[in-house]
């Protein structure tokens, strides 16, 4: 068995790149079965079931791997944050593989290499030929670490003093740049946002089979090279990128995102960075198509107010989102002429995840009898009873006052020969018990269904 190790660089994006790179080339060599990678927290370790009598069998085809793909400029000018000239980001002359070249991997069989921490050593310590490093490599390497007073220095300019970036860059040897390149093309998702370049990449919280790895080679082609026209807010990438890929809710279970996004003005810049946990939007992906519908929904309305409160339910829990999400989503999506309500099994979802109503609250029939009534009024544009139900306090009587009041005028509609459901005293009195019960939980379910969709037997009714 060998074990071939990361160099620690302390970039979590470059160093995750590294380990999938190694992993690609020792599949190449030996098969997919006798691969696995270990995060160990900070660096990566590579077991390969193999000899150590077969070890030539890794250099052979890591070169023959770079002299395949990276001998020419297509990829390296088709990665963000390598450009072919000037200042901002890589230069792709650096991490060519030249026909002279040759590599060993041997650098990769200890860990923690002991680093100098010199102002000109590379950030992985490998004394080997050096390259500046490049942005889509390592993003944080470019951040704008100055604004903070982090990493800068004094510099002078027409005898005046400012604080700005150091004049000596971090680099990296080419080896460990060819391997990250390698990783990022078959491990990486990129796209465009608008005019912004995205780079997303798995980080893993588990171990990882070679089976697992060529799930993650194959789903990354999916999304590569798309191109998302609207503006959407860095903070909504996430989400929305994991919607475009349903799939993604099995496969990419145990892993985080690393989230880097670049924009291009004369060179490279790293607009933001993020590392985040996905548990929370695979399993609201995984859930129910119509999850995936209401996202879709909202992006083709450019709905992003309602956007970002559903990701705030989504991501953080915050149960306040949900009904400002319900409210924002059918007012940005509707038209002049007809009410886009949310999707029942969405809003059920939400209830039950994020805003833990207890089921026998979501499936009273009192409470969707009145949220009937209430939908009437909403369908109408006609929000004030949502919005003053939303804002009732316990310690008041705003929520049976509301209530009271809509009903007279459900009463006064209905003699005008309106269409208009009207709940039971009885089913009244179920309700103000429920609200006494847990009032919270009463209130938020009544706005949501409200909000929603009809049920299919709700729908019968009506055309009767």
């Amino acid at each position: 068995m060998i074990t071939l190790y990361t160099p620690a660089t302390g970039f979590p994006d470059l160093e995750v790149k590294i380990a999938y790179g190694l992993a690609r080339v020792t599949i190449e060599a030996v098969g997919i079965e006798k691969v696995s990678i270990h995060n160990n927290g900070g660096f990566y370790s590579i077991i390969i079931n193999i000899s150590e009598s077969e070890r030539g069998k890794l250099d052979k085809t890591f070169n023959l791997v770079c002299r395949r793909l990276l001998s020419s400029e297509y990829i390296p000018l088709n990665t963000p944050g390598i450009k072919k000239s000037g200042k901002g980001g890589g230069f792709v002359g650096n991490i060519i593989f030249k026909v002279d070249d040759n590599f060993s991997l041997n650098v990769y069989d200890h860990p923690f290499l002991m680093k100098k921490n010199e102002k000109d050593e590379p950030v992985c310590g490998h004394e080997l030929e050096k390259v500046g490093t490049v942005l889509g490599l390592a993003a944080e390497s470019g951040y704008h670490h100055s604004r903070d007073k982090l990493d800068s220095e004094p510099k002078k300019d027409r005898g005046r003093y400012y604080i700005g970036r150091p004049s000596s860059p971090k680099r990296l040897c080419k080896t460990c740049a060819l391997l990250a390149l390698l990783g990022m093309w078959y491990a990486s998702f990129i796209f465009s946002v608008a005019d912004k370049e995205v780079i997303v990449i798995p980080i893993p919280n588990q171990d990882l089979s070679g089976y697992k790895l060529q799930e993650i080679f194959a789903l990354q082609h999916k999304v590569r090279k798309q191109w998302f026209n609207q503006n959407i807010p860095q903070s909504l990438i996430p989400l929305v990128f994991l919607s475009k890929i349903p799939s993604s809710a099995d496969i990419l279970k145990g892993f985080d995102l690393f989230v880097a996004v670049l924009t291009r003005q004369q060179g490279y810049h790293v607009d933001g960075i993020f590392l985040i946990e996905i548990e929370h939007y695979l399993d609201y992906i995984r859930q129910t198509s119509f999850n995936i519908a209401t996202i879709d929904r909202l992006l083709m309305n450019e709905a992003y107010k309602a956007l970002n409160e559903l990701n705030n339910s989504i991501y953080y829990r915050r149960a306040d989102s949900l009904l400002k999400f319900a409210r924002l989503y059918v007012q940005e999506t509707s038209t002049n002429n007809w009410a886009n309500l949310l999707y029942l099994e969405t809003a059920n979802y939400l209830l039950k995840e994020v805003g833990m109503i207890p089921p026998n609250i979501i499936e009273n029939s009192a409470l969707q009898s009145l949220a009937r009534t209430l939908r009437y009024f909403i369908r109408e544009r006609k929000y004030g009873y949502a919005d003053d139900i939303r804002n009732a306090r316990k310690d008041s009587r705003n929520f049976e006052e509301t209530i009271a009041k809509m009903l007279r005028e459900s009463r006064l509609r209905l003699e005008q020969k309106e269409k208009i459901h009207l709940p039971t005293d009885e089913e009244i009195k179920e309700i103000f018990r429920l609200a006494n019960e847990d009032f919270e939980s009463t209130k938020f379910a009544l706005v949501m269904l409200a909000f929603s969709f009809p049920s299919r037997s709700e729908e019968e009714v009506e055309q009767e």
